[in-house]
């Protein structure tokens, strides 16, 4: 047995060794949504293969050295296992979690050692964030195994720089079912960037939804199917096989698998079309070729083929309808009527509009294209009523900011009911979003010096009834500027834009994932702004124009050369659908 004489100092120096070998990798930023991400799904270009365990090495450097194997890149833990006992190789999971840290403490312990981790986030198996802690401890155990030092007892998990995490992860998302199955939901996730970005998308698609999960999302793929190593071919055609009893998969199952997997594959711009093969028979969609285009499934996008893009306003309280330069009046009663609205929201097919009274007190709905519809008002008893949103199921969502006394309510087919949101309700809400496939809900609550962004999900049964909430997630957002937001708009299915101001002379625009995510999502658009600006004009669609206004200045967040002319007078909220 080799002496530890000195081995606390020696384990603290290899923590500053840790720490100083953090070398930092060229990245080009994160993906943001499929089909239009800000960057290549290729890891950056530098490699680094670690050394494995030398003979009669000390605890400290059997600790030291495993801590910078699981840093190897391309992303590999053969070199990490040589630095644990065998028990402890067979044992020993990494896929379960992944762990980042941003700096380590001073370790103690000899045989059992303990380094201190400060600002740790967590992730699950599929790379989806958990939690953010401020410290947590590592604790590792060695043995000697034929006089070497190993680990024998070590957490199940990737444990990792977050520095090194940002490098060589990429956030994107994994494409699910509502509970009704009528509508695909993105949830996002965090998979290594290179060769192993496709196989580690479809691995975390074949993670069944647990706990809350289950009433947000459900897979068609059945519990315990795995997959081998996705194969792209030189025409760009995804070869994803997997486990499974081809003769238990009926027509609508397989459509809904395959498009789960295009959905979710498309994310990496090498695949052109997606081929499935399950035990050994290959699946088609429908009569259709086993080759099946990324656009597959396009009915279950609540931003599909049926979704207006159109812009609507209120000009001088009636509802308008166009593009920015270019408004028209509606043909429905509160496009030529007397109505005097001051906000409004429309349905994702443009056909009904939902406006508020000039005294915040009404709801008035409407169709846009029908002069002699029929205006009715499921709601006559609100307080101080904000824009109303709606989801794909052409639900009315309200948030009645009631003097800082929030009520949540929810319109269907013309019957409006109270629903409990839990921190919601009964607080100082500022602002309501709904995502357009239902399961998200985001607002801005008021604090006393300060307002929070907090999310929440939305539960359903297989029915689409609306079964209650999950708990609030506060959203992280950057220390610069104001504590105050301004507005806060849709992004991208996963994510949020937010208007806040830096100065009396700058306003700027930040988004931020909806899952609580660290990291600031780049979009590629102005985060700073000259003037004073009052509300965002976005939508989650791909290659969206995305604006923010201020009175009648507007300015074009997408595409900063752009000049767009002044707003005309007396126009008013504008709003895409949704």
């Amino acid at each position: 047995m080799r002496r530890t004489r000195g081995l606390r100092a020696l384990l603290a120096a290899a923590a500053c060794v840790l720490l100083a070998g953090c070398v930092r990798m060229p990245t080009e930023g994160p993906v943001v949504e499929p089909r239009v991400p800000a960057e290549s799904e290729q890891a950056p270009g530098i490699s680094f293969d670690p050394r494995p365990p030398r003979p009669d090495e000390t605890p400290s450097e059997i600790v030291a050295g495993f801590l910078e194997a699981m840093k190897a890149t391309p992303i590999s833990l053969t070199v990490a296992r040589q630095f644990l006992s065998r028990s402890a190789d067979k044992t020993w999971a990494p896929e379960k979690q992944i762990v980042t840290y941003a700096e380590l403490g001073t370790p103690t312990g000899v045989s059992a050692v303990r380094l201190p981790m400060s600002d740790v986030n967590l992730y699950d198996d599929r790379g989806a964030w958990q939690r953010t802690r401020a410290t947590r401890d590592l604790d590792l155990t060695l043995v000697q195994e034929d006089g070497e030092w190993r680990i024998d007892q070590v957490p199940d998990a990737l444990v990792v720089p977050d520095s090194w995490f940002e490098d060589f992860y990429q956030r994107v998302s994994l494409y699910y079912f509502d509970p009704t199955s009528e509508v695909l939901v993105p949830e996002p996730v965090f998979v290594p960037r290179g060769d192993q970005f496709a196989s580690s998308l479809v691995r975390g698609l074949l993670a069944q939804p647990t706990g809350e999960s289950v009433d947000v999302a459900r897979t068609w793929f059945p519990a315990g199917t795995t997959t081998r190593p996705v194969v792209i071919t030189r025409a760009g055609i995804a070869e994803v096989s997997l486990s499974g009893d081809p003769d238990a998969i009926d027509t609508d199952t397989a459509q809904r698998m395959l498009t789960q997997l295009a959905w979710t594959l498309r994310q990496d711009l090498s695949i052109r079309a997606v081929q499935l093969t399950v035990g050994d028979r290959l699946i088609t969609f429908g009569s259709s070729s086993t080759q099946v285009g990324l656009d597959v499934g396009s009915r279950y996008d609540p931003s599909g083929p049926g979704s207006s893009r159109q812009l609507f306003a209120l000009d001088r309280g009636r509802v308008v309808a166009g593009d920015v330069g270019s408004f028209e009046e509606t043909l429905g009663p509160l496009g030529q009527g007397a109505y005097r609205l001051r906000s409004l929201g429309v349905t994702l097919t443009g056909a009904r509009v939902a406006g508020i009274s000039r005294d915040g007190t009404q709801l008035l709905t409407a169709p846009t294209d029908t002069p002699d519809g029929v205006v009715t008002a499921p709601v006559t008893d609100g307080v101080d009523l904000a824009a109303p949103a709606f989801d794909y199921r052409d639900r009315t969502w309200l948030l009645d900011r009631a003097g800082g006394r929030a009520r949540i309510l929810l319109v269907v087919d013309g019957d409006a009911r109270a629903v409990d949101v839990p921190g919601l309700t009964g607080r100082d809400v500022t602002k309501l979003l709904v995502s357009r496939d239902g399961t998200r809900l985001v607002a801005v609550v008021r604090g006393a010096s300060a307002d929070r962004i907090v999310a929440a999900r939305v539960l359903h049964d297989a029915s689409g009834a609306v079964l209650g909430f999950t708990s609030l997630r506060t959203l992280p957002l950057p220390a610069e500027g104001s504590t105050r937001v301004r507005d806060v708009a849709w992004r991208s299915p996963t994510t949020v834009s937010v208007l806040s101001d830096i100065n009396a002379d700058f306003s700027q625009v930040r988004t931020i994932s909806v899952d609580g995510a660290p990291g600031r999502v780049d979009t590629g658009g102005a985060t700073s702004l000259r003037g004073r600006f009052r509300a965002l004009v976005s939508a989650p669609l791909e290659d969206p124009e995305a604006y923010a206004v201020g009175g009648r200045s507007i300015s074009d967040l997408t595409r900063q050369e752009r000049t767009v002319p002044d707003l005309p007078a007396g126009l008013t909220s504008l709003t895409y659908v949704g």
